[in-house]
């Protein structure tokens, strides 16, 4: 099984899995190259640097191994990562047990859940959550709760016989994500599921 996927290269940059990719030996060939065309953009030295560590952080935080793109329309001004799992059928799981779907403690509301369609994966259910969860960045000294902030989580979940498919998308800025979903849509709607193995072609 693996996952056929036609994007937006102007706007999606796929981040890969493993090493060797296409034409690039190792990561720091890939990062390389993909720095090196934003200096032809003119971009600044202190820009590029950035630019790299974001790189390898995207790559290095996947430790599920999900099939990740970061949204790069302007990564100067929207930082978003997209993953893709892919897995066989499990009648047994339930949509909760995917997304959370009828909530929990942690949620800031009750989820929203809506039946979706994607062209090529079919039907399918969108669940969107706000989760209230600590500021990692932050540090408590002494007792009592640290700070936290609400998230966005939206969850695509798409179900058949040939695989379980499940696309996810974080932010912190609800109107930031909210300005991204077409483009997350059209992604979606490129994904379809072949009976062959490998890396989204």
């Amino acid at each position: 099984m693996a996952l056929k996927v036609t994007w937006d290269r102007e706007v999606w940059l796929y981040l890969p899995l493993k090493f060797p990719y296409g034409p690039y030996p190792d990561e720091n060939s890939w990062i390389a190259t993909i720095v090196g065309a934003y200096r032809r953009a003119r971009w600044n030295r202190k820009q590029r640097q950035w630019l790299e560590e974001y790189l390898r952080g995207l790559r290095a935080n996947n430790r599920v191994g999900a099939h990740r793109f970061a949204y790069f329309a302007d990564p100067l001004r929207i930082l978003l990562a997209l993953d893709v799992y892919e897995g066989p059928h499990d009648p047994h799981t339930t949509l909760h047990d995917i997304t959370g779907s009828d909530g929990v403690d942690t949620d800031a509301r009750p989820p929203v859940v809506v039946d979706v369609v994607a062209q090529g994966l079919g039907p399918g259910t969108r669940v969107e959550r706000a989760l209230t969860v600590p500021i990692t960045t932050h540090e408590r000294i002494g007792t009592g709760d640290g700070p936290t902030e609400v998230i966005t989580m939206v969850f695509w979940v798409f179900r058949s016989e040939a695989a379980d498919v499940v696309i996810t998308a974080t932010k912190s800025d609800p109107a930031v994500l909210a300005s991204a979903l077409p483009d997350v849509e059209r992604l979606i709607d490129g994904i379809t599921v072949d009976a062959g193995d490998g890396e989204p072609a």
